[in-house]
């Protein structure tokens, strides 16, 4: 017998029909978006086996998710940068929770493609439905919110950004504004009363799972939280009122340093390596939001006389680069502009006023910290210039200009009117004129040429497992520093890693961190002669040699000549044409293996017969031998070198752009005493002008001529002083000097030093010489 009260049962059936008619609304927008992502996206033409996106940073993407699938996570791998290994601790990736996902998908299709493809069309549904969900808390109709959320999920963001892939889930914006709206009306409270503690634990998690699907968002997330908090302090004139905000900020916090603990570890341990990863204050200028580009329409708009608009602001004003592709679509940019109205207007206190008022205040807030020119200047400059691309921001403006054309489409056109057929021809119509203004037909053209050239590098490097041993190491040209390296000719930056994704046996001498002690030796060796080259990579147990022709000028046609001639073998060549491959090793004679294991980076140089540093190739030149600054090594006695410039064939110029002075750091002190040997010469006004040099608390001045001239100078060093510093009188550029361009501060050219001492002859012999490692 049912005993419950009959009102109390109509409340629980009305209660069930809501929510079956939000989930019915919410999945329909699920589907149409995912139809709406596979026809747009190219996934259509391409299918789930062939990346959608392959070269520039979808490459990377690519490797990162192979190197999750392969391993426990994608921190290192031998397989890149061999024999030294790879390992991405320098440049932090805090995105663990998109990470995670690709790792899932990956070992589920056990393909890197298809969970790439699989994740970016993912993205559009769930984009779209945390928009839906939120836009619902904001009092929005279920019609107009579906609305919303297919407007927002097909934002121009969405397409431009592939190559950078895990901005693509952009669910968050909508999530933190939600967040925001909560702490503004006070309903946050992190209470850990009986009643509320799992409100607060489940509000507590979802705030970092959000800090693990990037920095910028969470970032972004965290400027909402605080903008509302301090607005319901003023509002309730109390501090108190603020503590919501600081600890969600607190948790966001927390979330963002346990992405990075891995990194920050790594660092502690080894010290920063200034080249990866390193990013100037003045960067957030040259990538900030740019006002304009919110309003215009997207490059390749449908519509050809919006694009040459786009065209013509892009070509005709400065600081134009990925910032263009913030385009909110013209349904965004009203609700923009409806923002900024009720900004400057008086409004009344009624619940959509204050609703666009809660909007307003987030993305004025937005706006003035990260457009150029704004906050995010100081932000950089006083506590990170790591976060650098604020143009990010443009899918939190986004979300809430979208809202706040609803509100106003709710508010003005459909004041009091339940769901009716109207509304829904109208939330049509909207939903098409954005598919019209928001998005394009997918190019054809590039998604062939990714399909040939996934293909072609398939096929090659199958090839190329068919030449040499299983396990061996593949030795690639031209160099380029890894991650975030530089365009050489047709190569892009992480060009060289597409052997790794179709091979699983052969490890490859690209990929190792810029600026450590792999990418080091290579990156010097890349300079050798190629009879050198080959020499040093046979030593340590090279089979084949990778060259990527779009890396030269002349298309690899000097290289290859070369390498005929010394290797006398013809290479293989790929199907596009674009590389090819010399064989060391015969897969079927077989090798004999170089065992490398357990031996540390300079171990492996030793062997190598090759050994480099910071400062380039050493030598075991003597201090009597001295260092010849026109060779292309330095003796090992050198811990460090500052105030040169890059070598020429005679030698080197001082740089005062480089440091204000010559500063030459030495292993261990320098002689008691000694005579210090110096060729060098003087540019410009530094010329017949007295250079003082100095060593400990000793200064000695020369008189540099327009021609290399030899001085000796005689010191004491009664303080064990180990460096020698050379100070021309008046660094100056040639460009200042009116003779071209070269920014350069010149003061003196050096060509060598030597140190000779007559007291003690055997430190110009062997006691002269430091030992290997040192």
């Amino acid at each position: 017998m049912n005993d419950r009260p009959p009102c109390r049962i109509s409340h629980m059936q009305s209660s069930e029909k809501r929510l079956v008619s939000e989930w019915t609304f919410s999945g329909a927008l699920m589907v149409v978006c995912l139809v709406a992502a596979w026809q747009l996206s190219g996934a259509a033409y391409l299918g789930l086996h062939l990346p959608l996106i392959y070269g520039s940073d979808g490459i990377f993407t690519l490797s990162l998710i192979e190197l999750a699938v392969r391993s426990h996570w994608f921190f290192s791998t031998e397989l890149l940068g061999a024999p030294f290994g790879a390992n991405l601790y320098d440049y932090p990736i805090p995105d663990s929770g998109s990470m995670l996902v690709l790792k899932v998908l990956g070992r589920t299709f056990g393909n890197p493609a298809t969970a790439l493809d699989l994740y970016y069309l993912i993205g559009f549904p769930l984009n779209a439905i945390a928009a839906y969900w939120v836009l619902r808390k904001l009092q929005i109709s279920k019609v107009l919110s579906f609305a919303g959320g297919f407007i927002f999920t097909l934002l121009p963001f969405h397409f431009l950004r592939l190559h950078h892939l895990f901005y693509t889930w952009y669910f968050a914006a909508p999530m933190f504004v939600w967040f925001a709206k909560r702490i503004w009306d006070g309903e946050l409270s992190f209470s850990l009363q009986r009643r509320a503690v799992k409100r607060t634990l489940f509000d507590a998690l979802i705030l970092l799972v959000l800090s693990c699907f990037g920095v910028y968002y969470a970032f972004f997330g965290v400027l909402c939280l605080l903008t509302a908090g301090i607005a319901r302090s003023v509002q309730q004139k109390a501090i108190k009122a603020i503590l919501p905000a600081v600890v969600a900020v607190a948790i966001v916090s927390f979330g963002i340093v346990a992405n990075v603990s891995p990194n920050l570890i790594y660092r502690m341990q080894h010290g920063v390596n200034q080249e990866a990863a390193w990013r100037s204050p003045s960067e957030a200028e040259q990538y900030g939001l740019k006002i304009d580009q919110l309003l215009l329409p997207r490059p390749d708009h449908r519509y050809k006389p919006f694009a040459r608009l786009t065209a013509d602001y892009s070509t005709t004003f400065p600081l134009v680069n990925e910032n263009a592709f913030a385009s909110l679509g013209i349904i965004g940019s009203v609700g923009l502009l409806s923002l900024v109205i009720f900004v400057v207007a008086p409004t009344r206190r009624r619940a959509p006023e204050e609703l666009l008022q809660f909007l307003a205040s987030l993305t004025i807030v937005l706006v003035l910290f990260c457009t150029i020119g704004g906050f995010s200047g100081i932000f950089s400059l006083l506590v990170s210039p790591m976060i650098r691309a604020w143009n990010r921001v443009s899918v939190f403006i986004a979300f809430t200009s979208i809202a706040a054309v609803l509100l106003l489409i709710q508010r003005y056109l459909f004041a009091g009117e339940r769901a009716s057929l109207r509304i829904a021809a109208f939330c049509l119509a909207l939903c098409a004129f954005a598919l019209w203004d928001q998005t394009t037909t997918p190019s054809l053209t590039r998604l062939a040429k990714n399909k040939v050239e996934f293909n072609s590098d398939a096929s090659f490097a199958h090839a190329i497992e068919q030449q040499v041993p299983a396990g061996s190491a593949i030795y690639q040209l031209p160099y380029v520093g890894f991650p975030e390296g530089s365009t050489l000719n047709r190569l892009e930056p992480y060009d060289l890693a597409r052997p790794f994704l179709h091979t699983s046996a052969l490890r490859w001498s690209f990929g190792g961190m810029k600026g450590r002690d792999g990418d080091l030796f290579f990156r010097y060796l890349a300079l050798e002669p190629v009879a050198r080259q080959i020499e040093v990579i046979r030593r340590i147990g090279f089979n084949g040699i990778y060259i990527d022709r779009r890396g030269y000028a002349d298309n690899g046609a000097s290289i290859e000549a070369e390498l005929t001639r010394n290797l006398g073998v013809t290479p293989i060549v790929s199907p596009t044409g674009d590389q090819v491959f010399f064989a060391l090793a015969s897969r079927v004679a077989g090798t004999s293996q170089v065992d490398l294991s357990g031996m540390t980076a300079h171990q492996i140089m030793e062997r190598a017969g090759y050994v480099v540093d910071k400062l380039g190739p050493r030598n075991n030149n003597s201090l009597s031998e001295g260092i010849d600054l026109g060779q292309t090594s330095l003796p090992r006695f050198l811990e460090n070198v500052r105030g040169l410039s890059t070598r020429e064939d005679w030698g080197r110029w001082s740089d005062a752009n480089v440091f204000p002075d010559v500063e030459l750091s030495f292993v261990r002190p320098l002689p008691a005493r000694f005579t210090l040997h110096v060729r060098m010469q003087g540019y410009g006004p530094n010329i017949g002008k007295p250079s003082s040099i100095m060593v400990g608390q000793q200064t000695r001045t020369v008189i540099p001529g327009a021609e290399i001239r030899e001085f000796a100078l005689r010191f004491d060093n009664p303080t064990a002083a180990r460096t020698i510093r050379i100070q021309p009188v008046l660094p100056r550029s040639p460009q200042q000097s009116g003779a071209g361009n070269d920014g350069r501060l010149l003061g003196v050219g050096i060509q060598k030093l030597w140190i000779t001492t007559g007291d003690d002859p055997a430190l110009e012999s062997e006691s002269g010489r430091y030992p290997a490692g040192a």
